[in-house]
This record gives structure tokens, sequence and C-alpha cells, in this order.
């Protein structure tokens, strides 16, 4: 068990440090040391905080000042609405939300603005969200000789939609998708999973878990350690020896996804979940769409054969006829084309994302071994290398565009011509998100991304996953915590609705 971070240990056991007239806190040195050996989010950011009082930290917190941020119209706007809620004028707490609920007021959204402290980040800032997310619920619950419920449902609806809501992305990765599951976990023990999730070959595997289970079933299915994607393995004494890899089968697959997610379409899985998850297909002729299936896209398709279709990787398994359920309840094909693996089309599919469900903010947990050495961290974000990235990036599209042209005119079955299209898909795609989540190791054996995983890799890389999210924890909660009280306030006011008219 971890000692309180305020009591000094044996002298014999850590070092100390201390000054006249104070209490003796831990040293730098076993507080870093904790927060590497935290095994939970409150460990962990116990260990933090301390660290944070230690370097100082929390005095950057508790100021306002910063050039960072417009930290005097972030301070007028908190106290507004405190001087309100203080003399209980409704009135005027209702035209303050009506004014406007900014998601980024004074530039508060900046990743660098949760670099600064392990913990958290200004004050000013969390009081500013904590502010806002109480005057909401206040509102709820004004009687309706002050405000009918008419008009509490149009002003949260209004104030919905021009806030916004976030969603998290999961990216491709192969066997990497036990660090996903580390992502979920961490999420879902938080209770700041949200409700918009999409997923790509390996990320379709996790939001097909969170989609199709109910928040007791996630509980148990993440605690019970079944998530195992494959047969079980233990390397033999060649593959001990030589460090090689058997390669996965389809049938393995097939296998595990009849055990772990059901037999839904997708909108029986929204109704069960209520959770709004989208699968990236991609489609195997040169003239087709990609597609991102959901409730809204694609209703009555079958989630277990949008996983399948998502996890096809061309050149390892064949293309995938997508099922679905017809209005008589029988399964049968869907559309007449195949489909492979979504890293193709819609790894990180933010803009169908913003057009769909009204998202403007987003979480990524990259997994994908291809950009994982050039992917961005959200600390680093803003760098002066982004738009000699960009230039080459744009440069490289509008060659392929080109190209693309010409190869459909001359040669348009050849192979070359799909090779070129894939390439443009690829480099078409955005890869970043408002914070981003991704493993400290950049660099994985092409031998382990469609290979096995014994139970001890598993339950490391779940951890990693976990791990690398608990620094981002506090950010989504704070950047989320608008979004997510008006989210409740809505389903409990159209739930009141629906109740009264029946």
């Amino acid at each position: 068990m971890n000692q309180p971070l305020n009591v000094a240990p044996a002298a014999t056991d850590h070092p100390v440090v201390s000054t006249p007239g104070t209490r003796t806190h831990v040293a730098p040195r076993l507080l870093r040391r904790r927060l590497h050996d935290a095994t939970d989010y409150a460990s962990w950011a116990e260990a933090a905080k301390a660290l944070d009082r230690l370097s100082g930290r929390e005095r950057w917190r508790q100021r306002d000042i910063s050039a960072l941020y417009d930290y005097a119209n972030l301070r007028e706007r908190v106290d507004h609405l405190r001087a309100l809620r203080a003399k209980g004028d409704n009135q005027g707490l209702v035209f303050a939300i009506e004014e406007g609920v900014h998601g980024n007021l004074g530039g508060m959204g900046k990743p660098i603005l949760y670099s600064k402290a392990r913990f958290g980040t200004k004050q000013l800032i969390e009081d500013y969200v904590d502010c806002v997310a109480e005057a909401l619920r206040h509102i709820e619950r004004l009687p309706r000789r002050e405000m009918s419920d008419a008009a509490k449902l149009d002003l949260f609806r209004r104030a919905s939609h021009c806030y916004g809501r976030s969603a998290l992305m999961f990216s491709a990765g192969g066997a990497l998708v036990y660090f996903h599951f580390g992502v979920a976990k961490a999420l879902l023990e938080q209770r700041l999973l949200p409700n918009v999730l999409s997923g790509s070959s390996a990320g379709a595997i996790t939001v097909a878990l969170l989609g199709t289970h109910t928040e007791a079933e996630l509980d148990a299915l993440f605690a019970a350690g079944n998530l195992r994607v494959g047969d079980e393995w233990a390397p033999n004494w060649f593959e001990r020896s030589t460090g090689l890899r058997r390669v996965f089968d389809a049938d393995a697959f097939d296998a595990t996804f009849e055990r772990l997610i059901p037999d839904l379409t997708f909108r029986e899985a929204f109704e069960r979940s209520g959770r709004h998850i989208s699968i990236s297909v991609s489609p195997c002729e040169r003239h087709h769409s990609p597609r991102l299936l959901n409730a809204l896209t694609a209703p009555h398709v079958l989630i277990r054969s949008a996983v399948q279709a998502s996890c096809s990787v061309p050149g390892l398994f064949e293309p995938v006829q997508l099922m679905a359920r017809d209005a008589q309840g029988r399964t049968v094909p869907y559309l007449r084309s195949r489909w492979i693996d979504g890293v193709f089309a819609a790894d990180l599919p933010a803009k169908q994302l913003a057009r769909l469900y009204g998202t403007n903010h987003y979480i990524v947990s990259m997994i994908n071994p291809f950009l994982l050495p050039t992917f961005r961290d959200h600390k680093l974000q803003g760098t002066g290398l982004q738009p000699l990235a960009r230039s080459a990036k744009s440069a490289a599209r509008s060659a392929l565009k080109t190209a693309d042209v010409y190869l459909g005119k001359y040669l348009p079955t050849s192979s070359l011509g799909v090779v070129n299209k894939v390439a443009h898909d690829l480099l078409s795609q955005d890869y970043v998100g408002d914070i981003s989540i991704a493993p400290r190791r950049r660099v994985f054996s092409p031998l382990r991304l469609l290979s096995p995983y014994t139970n001890d890799e598993i339950d490391e890389l779940m951890r990693v996953g976990e791990r690398q999210t608990w620094p981002r924890i506090e950010m989504i909660r704070i950047c989320t915590q608008i979004s997510r009280t008006l989210e409740e306030i809505l389903e409990r006011v159209d739930r009141g609705a629906i109740e009264a008219l029946t």
C-alpha cells in the first residue's frame, strides 16, 4: 500500500526533504517513483498533485495571470455567473447562458495549458466549467412558474448545438488493440467515455465491444480479462528461441468476434448501450466510395460483419460481404460490394462524425504503426515544424491526385492505380486530435502486429494504455464537462417529456 504523501518514511527507506518550520515532505525522486509505479488512477493522481506542490506548479495553477489565455475575460465571466447565483437572479442567469456557452473561451482549451502541471490546469479554467455546469443544473431545477419545460428544452438544445460534443476515435493497429482496451478501461472507470465513438480495424473491435454492452457488462468484461483476440497462445521452444511469431488466421478472428460481439445491428446496439458507434470500411473496387457504418447511415447492418470487414487486411484475409437484417428479421447480404480494412478510408473520421453527430472536439487513441513515429502528442501541437509537414503532405497529395487522373484514363484496371488510390486515401486523412493518447514506444516489429499475444503481454499492453491515459484524464474531464452536463440534462428533460405524454 502506498504511504501517505505528507508523511516522511523512515530514514533508512527513502530520502526526504524538509525546511525549518514546515512539514516534512517526500523527496521528488520518491514521488516520481510512485507516479511511475502507480497501479490505479487514484494513486497516480495523488503522486502527481504532490509533485505539483513540491515543484511550484500548484502555484502556477492557482494564479490567474498567464500569457497563454485571456484570463481577464474568463475571470469576468466566472465572477458574473457567481454574482447572479448569489443574488438569486434566475432570469439574469438564463440570459447569461443564452448569451453563449463557449468551449474555448479566451483560448482556455489550448493543449499547452494542460502541459504545465502534472494534474489539471489553471484553477480559473476549472472554476469556469464548474460555474457553467452548475448554472445549467440550476436552470434545470427551476420551477415551472419561472421557466416552462418547453423553454428549458429549447435552451438546452441550443446550448448543446452551439457548444458541440466530444468523440473518441480509435485508430487501426492490428494486435496492438489491447492498448485501446486499456484506454477505454481507464475512461470507463472515471465515467469519461464519450457517447460518440469510431474505429477502424483494431479500433472497430474496440467500439463494437463498447457499443454492444451495457455499463455493467463492460465493467465485468474488462475486469475478467476476457478481451483476448484470437486463440490463447504461449510460445513453443522454437518460437522462444528464434523470436518468430505465428500469424493470426481468419478462423481465430471469426471465433473471437462471435465470442465478444453480440449478434446486433447498429440500431439495436444503440438502443442497448446508448452509444453512437461508427465503423469504417473501405471498398475493394476502385470507383466505389468508403463507408462509415453506424445507426444513422446503416441501421440494419450487423456490427459483427462490419468489424470483420474493417479488419480484413488485403493480402492476408479475404474481402468481406456485409450482412444486415431485412424487414422480416432475416440475415441477408447488404449491398453487392465486398469490403476491406477501414484504415484506407477513414482511420479517424472527424469530418464525418461532425456532420452526423455535431462533434467538434476529438480524443484520439492512436496505435497505427505506420503513423506512430510521426504522430504528434497533444503537448507538442503548435510546434514550428507543423507548416513544413503540412506543405509536404499537400504536395504529395496533389501528386497522387494527378497520377490518379492519368491512371484512371489509361490504366483503369491496373494494380498500380489501386495502389495509388490507397496512398492518396491515406494521405488525404487528418491524423490528429484535440487530445491524443499513444504509446511511448513508437516503433513495433511487423511480426507483432498480426500475431497472438501471451496473457502477460496482453496485461502489459492494457496497462500501458491505462497509464498513457491517466495524464490526460483531467484534460478530458475539464474539456468535456459542459458537454457531458448538457447531454445528461437533455436526457432527463427528454425522458420527462416522454413520461408526461404517456
